[in-house]
């Protein structure tokens, strides 16, 4: 089969390029030929399909101003849509998947992929469908329990990073693709990663019955674990990797291991801006880490944590956790109660205090987990086969 995958950026940035990438292997395994669409980037993995792809915008404070200005006409894009014109006619797939398109994409190439009668299948990694905030947060409340008025309570708030400009470009994508319906007229079913982020989504007018549920997969680097024998650390460990940050929860997760004199807290990930990094003898932070560096750090854990209380619309790193065995802990949030089985690959807990306490439950050892059974719980949860047989009925 011709499967055309398309997403907004080509390398390996976050969970959803993490998801997109790993599906295209898992593809190019079953022998079926495998296209991309994207936007050009410096970190692009090569492509062949490169020629296709649109052009660099960028909205980060490190973006020019031309390229901001550039980034406007992306609502709808002519390009994009002439683009994708000249690789559906090349390449002529029987299926398109698409991951995230909006901002640097857009919805333009639907239509122009429809026109060829191909059917569309959308991965929803996060909110943006139903929120103009992907994160579903707007001022620390959700969008979908906010009142008529969200809209101008968006604005008021600059709940998109904080600004004015960015939080009504960001609402005026969203009130467009809505009033136009693009999604919901195109798309003949929507992924979503966990029965959350159904309900989410059909509480805000999409059809339930373009929805299917399909976990995320435990990718093949970590079916295929080695870990690192030259890297052994002799001290017990917690393990956080990803964004540090405020928004994170990170600042309360420090907080928590200041008065924790067993184990120590090693962080890995980005710094955000305005986050300051307390100078606590068993807080490390370990910078930014490769994949297989990840796998050793999870590996040589007593457990990984996140008490992230953003509406997560599935949770990789909890995945990647338990499919190497370690449990994970969590703040009740998003679709993290799918994925962890309560006392059994790790704990789900109502909040801080519940956390301190089975923290200090496992470091005294009066909480022991089998590893193996986690990871057997994992793959028989998670499987790539099962996920492959599941997206191959749709």
């Amino acid at each position: 089969m011709k499967i055309l995958e398309i997403n907004k950026f080509n390398y390996l940035r976050r969970g959803a390029e993490k998801h997109y990438l790993d599906v295209i292997a898992l593809l190019k395994s079953h022998s079926h030929q495998v296209a991309v669409f994207s936007m050009k980037h410096p970190n692009n993995i090569p492509s062949v399909w490169e020629k296709y792809f649109v052009s660099n915008v960028g909205f980060g404070e490190k973006d020019s101003v031309f390229s901001k200005l550039k980034g406007l006409f992306r609502i709808y894009s002519f390009e994009a849509k002439i683009k994708i014109r000249k690789l559906l006619d090349d390449f002529k797939p029987d299926v398109v998947h698409i991951h995230n398109i909006y901002h640097h994409i857009s919805p333009s190439i639907l239509s122009e992929i429809k026109k060829r009668d191909i059917p569309i299948i959308m991965t929803v990694h996060d909110y943006n469908l139903v929120c103009p905030d992907y994160s579903l947060l707007c001022n620390g409340k959700k969008w979908n329990e906010l009142n008529r008025n969200r809209s101008w309570y968006f604005l008021k708030n600059k709940c998109f990073k904080k600004s004015y400009i960015q939080s009504l470009l960001v609402l005026l994508e969203f009130k467009f693709n809505k009033l136009f319906g693009f999604y919901e007229k195109y798309v003949d079913k929507f992924i979503a990663p966990s029965g959350f982020v159904k309900n989410i989504l059909i509480g805000e007018g999409i059809d339930p019955e373009k929805i299917e549920i399909i976990s995320h997969f435990i990718s093949q680097d970590f079916i295929n674990n080695k870990l690192d024998t030259d890297k052994n650390i002799a001290e017990r460990y917690a393990f956080y990797y990803g964004s540090i940050s405020k928004e994170k929860n990170v600042d309360a997760l420090i907080d928590i291991f200041k008065d924790e004199k067993n184990i120590k807290l090693y962080l890995a990930g980005n710094i955000e801006e305005n986050f300051v990094l307390p100078k606590q003898e068993n807080i490390k932070y370990l910078g930014f880490l490769s994949s297989q560096e990840i796998k050793n750090y999870i590996n040589q854990a007593l457990f990984t944590i996140s008490l992230s209380k953003l509406p997560e619309t599935f949770g990789l790193v909890a995945l990647e956790s338990i499919a190497l065995g370690k449990p994970f802990i969590a703040l009740d949030a998003g679709a993290y109660k799918e994925i962890i089985e309560q006392g059994k690959t790790g704990f789900i807990c109502k909040d801080l205090t519940e956390v301190k306490e089975k923290i200090s439950q496992i470091v005294s050892g009066k909480i022991v987990f089998d590893e193996k059974k986690i990871a057997q719980i994992a793959q028989e949860k998670f499987g790539q086969e099962k996920y492959y047989q599941k997206f191959m009925k749709n």
